[in-house]
């Protein structure tokens, strides 16, 4: 088995069979992200997903076949939400937003979570809005002197005090998918800024660490190593010392 690996190797044929893999990977990973961004939207708008089964129920109205009352149920919900933006688009906006944040607040715990939902929505429909100006990356240690670290989003400038230390809200992401991360109160003397774009902390989690040395900063590339000349080297071509 040593001998057929040995000459799978110097014949360069696993070398050649990586060279094709690196190259394939990024598509690779394009396809593996977007089939799980398949996966989840199916579960949750297929005809057995948790909006997906309403809309279907709202077909049978009009078809019997289960495929087609989806679909129907789709195209219904669809031309809804076009109409729901010529509304939106028209004077009546105003008018239509009071009434339908009238009815919201009077359900307690459904109007909490609406209002933030709202609020993040807005946040990504305007770019210039100053809590995505705020966010910035920085890199938070945890644990003791020399432990791990990560790079994280600081969410905004606002520090919070819990006892006697003060905090800041971190996103962490995660690798591939930086969206499925989560939010962590980090002490503000762990927390390093770094000059970083989101963009690039976004390009070294999707593609797993693979582009961190093409992304990250020269600042942060460990320090090469100065070879020092050899002590017991001799000038002298006879070997007989300086």
């Amino acid at each position: 088995m040593k001998r057929a690996f040995r000459w799978i190797w110097n014949q360069g044929i696993l070398s050649t069979f990586l060279t094709g893999l690196f190259a394939i990977l990024p598509l690779l990973l394009t396809i593996v992200i977007l089939a799980w961004v398949a996966s989840y939207l199916q579960a949750v708008f297929g005809p057995s997903g948790l909006i997906g089964k309403p809309l279907q129920e709202v077909g049978f109205q009009l078809v019997s076949d289960e495929a087609t009352a989806w679909i129907v149920g789709m195209v219904i919900v669809l031309v809804g939400i076009w109409v729901l933006g010529v509304v939106m688009k028209s004077v009546l906006r105003s008018r239509a937003e009071q009434a339908f944040n009238a009815v919201i607040d009077r359900i307690p715990i459904f109007s909490s979570i609406y209002r933030t939902s709202a609020q993040l929505v807005g946040m990504l429909r305007q770019k210039d809005q100053p809590e995505l100006a705020g966010m910035s990356v920085v890199f938070c240690s945890f644990g003791q002197q020399h432990g791990s670290g990560l790079l994280c989003l600081q969410v905004s400038p606002e520090v919070y005090r819990f006892g006697e230390r003060e905090y800041c809200v971190v996103y962490i992401p995660t690798s591939p998918i930086p969206m499925t991360g989560g939010l962590v109160f980090v002490p503000r003397e762990s927390i390093r800024p770094v000059a970083m774009s989101v963009d690039q902390v976004m390009r070294i989690y999707l593609s797993m660490g693979i582009l961190a040395p093409q992304v990250m900063p020269e600042e942060h590339h460990p320090a090469k190593p100065v070879l020092e000349p050899d002590a017991t080297a001799s000038t002298d071509p006879a070997g007989n010392g300086p």
